[in-house]
């Protein structure tokens, strides 16, 4: 029997379980409407480096003093119990000033961190962040362990990270330099969790701004989805499992699947959009994608699930979003332990992959896909830095410019602009409300809020002879979270376990149709 374990499903992207066995999984997209030729074979994939850079805690030389990370930071986040130092070596083409951001998490204001480059130091004191997560009743563990551990997921108050501006500038040299994050604080609880330290070159200011421009004047119209209160969340992957017996063959399960059927349930359910899977773990594609059969072969299906699907859903007035998580478009290696992936091809290979994809994808179905939630990217950026997001975006939005689009980076701050809205993986209830419609602090600041929590199953059910999970919560608990949600005009989607026939756990579907009733009929 295969089981699967916490840490698998942090390891492949903190939203959906993975197959220890299976490479870890990563998507890409980008949020930019043109008519632009997109691979002609002539100019530049990556045309320039990305100025920014990032240094996270898993490449640094150095972490030492009162710090914990281990499996329970799985690789990229360093909490503080107090005073502590990361060192880096760095280098860069030419000497030049450089302004500072942290993405961070505090929940004590007034710590001192100190940053520093040879003779050139930089001084910021934390504040509170904000986020939507409540700390455990039972408070954090002293011992969290790994994510296996159900103490692992009582730090939840320590993930409410954003990126803060640090006022003084540092000084770099051409060449390595050796940087250093110096945090001062008495030794007890926690005081600071770093995710990165961010480094723009003072030259650059002007033009970065103008790309973060750029960015948001091309993002989508996301009326309708903030306007859909709720939607669903299907997990139909190879290693879906039937109800009983044995699992049949992915290609036998995309044939058979009864669209007129799951789209009547989806629709009995009262959700407004659905989210459906493309691939999780193995390279699956539930159409004939040429660009996808070519990069794994075997890996698509005759039958397009897909258009299928779409075309059912909408019948409906139901919209159709994929959801994707990419290991083998990229190839990359999932390093043992650390939820970290390193490359097995070129940068401009990757980006190319993803642009043909993408633009194949959008070119077939147009408005028959209305947006894509694109998992695993804080993996991904730290993998491939230099990724053109605004080359991406035109394949993403090819034939529909309005396609909505978000990079999941979990409960760190994103790192790209060229995204519609905030992926959400907010995975349990209870959470603190939007009290907006686009974020003003937080991880997600200035997109379209949005939030993704789990309704019975840890996102997919692949447990062969096992009921499905039951449902966490009542449908009146759910109901007023999407209200208030609904108040805010930020989509809430419900992820819901499906067997290989298609259908859904009977409690959890009744407490669907009751939501349906609740939030529907008021």
């Amino acid at each position: 029997m295969l089981k699967l374990t916490r840490q698998e499903f942090i390891r492949s992207g903190l939203s959906m379980l993975a197959v220890a066995a299976l490479p870890a999984s990563i998507a890409a997209g980008a949020a930019r409407a043109t008519k632009t030729p997109i691979d002609d074979g002539k100019s530049a994939v990556i045309p320039e480096l990305n100025p920014v850079i990032r240094l996270y805690p898993y490449e640094a030389v150095v972490r030492s003093g009162d710090v914990r990370f281990g499996p329970a930071e799985i690789g990229v986040m360093l909490p503080f119990l107090g005073s502590g130092e990361v060192v880096w070596n760095v280098t860069v083409p030419n000497d030049g000033r450089y302004q500072l951001s942290l993405c961070y998490s505090s929940t004590v204001a007034e710590t001192q961190i100190k940053i520093s480059a040879g003779e050139s130091d930089a001084l910021h004191a934390t504040r509170v962040t904000e986020g939507y997560f409540y700390p455990d009743p039972k408070g954090p563990s002293a011992n969290p362990g790994s994510p296996d551990d159900d103490s692992f997921w009582s730090m939840r108050e320590f993930y409410s990270f954003e990126r803060v501006p640090v006022s003084d500038e540092l000084q770099l040299t051409r060449g390595v330099n050796v940087i250093r994050l110096k945090v001062t604080a008495a030794k007890g609880r926690e005081v600071f969790r770093l995710r990165s330290l961010e480094l723009t070159p003072v030259v650059r200011h002007k033009s970065t701004e103008a790309s973060k421009e750029l960015a948001i004047k091309h993002r989508a119209n996301t009326d309708w989805f903030a306007q859909a209160g709720y939607g669903m969340w299907f997990h139909f992957l190879d290693l879906t499992t039937p109800r009983h017996g044995p699992r049949k063959p992915y290609k036998d399960a995309v044939d058979e699947l009864d669209v007129e059927k799951l789209a009547g349930l989806v629709d009995s359910c009262g959700a407004k959009y659905l989210i459906f899977t493309v691939n999780h773990g193995n390279p699956t594609c539930p159409a004939p994608i040429a660009s996808w059969e070519a990069l794994h072969p075997g890996w698509t299906t005759k039958r397009d699930l897909i258009g299928d699907l779409a075309d059912a859903l909408g019948r409906r007035g139901i919209k159709l979003m994929l959801y994707m998580n990419c290991p083998g478009l990229g190839n990359l290696i999932q390093q043992p332990g650390p939820a970290i992936d390193r490359p097995s091809m070129s940068e401009a290979e990757y980006a190319k992959q993803l642009i043909r994809v993408f633009r194949e994808f959008g070119l077939r179905y147009r408005e028959k896909v209305a947006g894509y939630w694109l998992d695993s990217w804080f993996q991904t950026n730290e993998t491939y830095p230099n990724l053109p997001f605004d080359r991406l975006g035109e394949a993403i939005k090819a034939e529909h410019p309005n396609r909505l689009v978000a990079y999941n980076h979990w409960a760190f701050p994103v790192e790209t602009d060229w995204q519609d809205y905030w992926s959400g993986e907010l995975t349990d209830l209870p959470l603190k409300p939007f009290k907006s419609r686009y974020i003003r602090r937080g991880a997600g600041q200035g997109l379209q809020a949005h939030a993704a929590i789990r309704l019975d199953a840890p996102w997919f059910h692949i447990t062969p002879d096992k009921e499905m999970e039951s449902p966490r919560y009542q449908a009146g608990e759910l109901a007023n979270y999407i209200k208030s949600c609904m108040a805010d005009r930020a989509p809430v989607t419900l992820g819901v376990g499906i067997f290989q026939d298609g259908s859904i756990g009977e409690p959890s579907r009744r407490v669907l149709e009751e939501l349906r009733h609740l939030v529907r009929n008021s």
